[in-house]
């Protein structure tokens, strides 16, 4: 009797266990679409370092000193915005860095033989430097009806550098004195406007919401299975949980765990909220989000100015003379490319995805003072891609890449230049946990450069093999 009960009972369970399993693998992540949000980070690192040193030796008739003192110290602020509506896309970062360093060294020497000679000498030397960098970017995307949109995008990279260093040497009242002051300045900029129609939605939180929903199902913590529209909902409240920003992160992991017990319960979806329910919740809250999936097809043409500058200023004073040196470089530039991209999900657990890119491009360059090889040129470059990842579970992506590179430059004053560069490359991560991580990867590229005009090929074969075990230990 207890057989004939027991035995449909475990019929009826591995029949749900399987139509839970078969209704989240037939749920379609190309259908979904990311729900409006806003994202903004902030980090700061400051970091200082100094060392010293003495030295104070005595022999017979030999007496030496010595003493140096090195600090730096370095620092970066970096902001980022991000937001998306069906109507917006864009993205907006500010960074700004910096490092100094101070040093000085000091020796004194005397030394009196037995033949009554007398030799002194003292060295000094001092040598500061300082580098800043501030950057800036904003990507902007404007959708209009029917996926059409227009895109303006600007970044802009500068860097000002000063070294100033000075020595000063006494040999038996000999005094020759010696000064170096360099500047340096450069400044990148490009802007680019363009003309397209797509969208490639980032749909990494709808698959996280899967695999909280399929291991709670596996686990026996789900009450049922939720259709395709609620999962799609759950992703919505998942981004929307993810971007609130608080200081503490235990405190803000606590609330976010809350947050997901109350939608799960709300809905009617848990069933037993217990140490192992929360524990299958954690988990994959830490993985879930290191893999990036996205999916749809975006193409575009567009026009992009670029300049860039340089100018370096060096100035070197020795005892009786002083020398300058001023070099400047202006580089004007004007593209015109159209790409298409494309990417997809198969199934919950494949990737796929290729790219084809081309731009013609025209640079004037103007400069003052000693750059050599400095010619107006045009080019022709181009790239494609394929990529196709293997995802299996919240540890292990397998990934694999093929593309080829293409580069023709045209020059009116030197010969024209051809490069052709094809690759292949592969690579798998694995988490063991949180701290202790595996990465292995390959590559294999081929590269066929030439110069016309006058005779010269270069062929070159490469490949490389790396593998990284790192463990984090804070």
């Amino acid at each position: 009797m207890k057989k004939n009960i027991v035995y449909p009972l475990l019929g009826i369970l591995l029949f749900i266990g399987l139509s839970a399993k078969a209704q989240f693998e037939n749920i379609d992540l190309n259908k979904y679409k990311l729900t409006d949000y806003k994202y903004k980070t902030l980090g700061v690192n400051l970091n200082t370092a100094n060392s010293s040193g003495f030295d104070n030796s005595n022999q017979t008739n030999n007496t030496s000193k010595a003493n140096d003192f090195n600090l730096n110290l370095t620092g970066s602020l970096g902001y980022t915005s991000s937001s998306y509506t069906r109507k917006y896309y864009g993205v907006q970062s500010f960074g700004f860095g910096f490092s100094s360093r101070l040093q000085s060294s000091y020796s004194k020497n005397s030394f009196d033989d037995p033949f009554g000679s007398i030799y002194r000498s003292t060295w000094k030397s001092s040598n500061s430097s300082s580098n800043f960098t501030l950057s800036f970017s904003t990507t902007n995307r404007f959708y209009m009806s029917g996926d059409y949109f227009i895109g303006i995008n600007f970044q802009t990279f500068n860097s000002p550098y000063h070294n100033y260093s000075k020595s000063e040497t006494n040999n038996n009242s000999i005094l020759h004195n010696r000064s170096i002051t360099y500047n340096f300045i450069s400044s990148s900029n490009n802007a680019s406007f363009y003309f397209g129609k797509g969208r490639v939605e980032n749909v990494t939180d709808a698959k996280l919401a899967i695999y909280i929903l399929d291991d709670l199902a596996k686990q026996g913590r789900l009450s049922r299975t939720p259709s395709e529209d609620e999962v799609f909902a759950f992703a919505d409240f998942i981004t929307k949980t993810l971007n609130k920003r608080i200081i503490d992160d235990r405190i803000k992991r606590i609330k976010e765990f809350v947050a997901v017990d109350s939608f799960l319960v709300s809905n009617g979806l848990s069933i037993k909220t217990d140490g192992l329910y929360f524990g299958l919740i954690n988990d994959n809250w830490n993985y879930g989000r290191l893999q990036f999936w996205s999916t749809g097809s975006l193409w575009h043409i567009g026009v992009s100015p670029t300049y860039n500058y340089q100018n370096n200023f060096s100035r070197r004073i020795d005892s009786s003379s002083i020398s300058k040196n001023w070099n400047r470089l202006n580089q004007y530039g004007v593209s015109f490319d159209a790409g298409y991209s494309s990417s997809w999900i198969s199934g919950l657990k494949w990737i796929n995805g290729y790219s084809i890119n081309a731009s013609f491009n025209v640079f004037k360059l103007d400069s003052t003072g000693y750059f050599y090889d400095i010619y107006n040129y045009k080019s022709l470059t181009g790239n494609a891609s394929y990529n196709i990842s293997y995802i299996p579970s919240t540890r292990t992506t397998i990934s694999f890449n093929a593309g080829v590179m293409f580069s023709k430059n045209f020059y009116n004053a030197k010969s024209d230049e051809l490069l052709i560069k094809p690759l292949i490359s592969g690579s798998c991560n694995y988490y063991f946990s949180e701290k202790l991580r595996l990465n292995v990867s390959a590559n294999i590229n081929y590269n066929y450069y030439k110069i016309y005009d006058y005779t010269y090929t270069q062929k070159n074969l490469d490949f490389g093999l790396n593998a990284t075990l790192s463990y984090y230990i804070f």
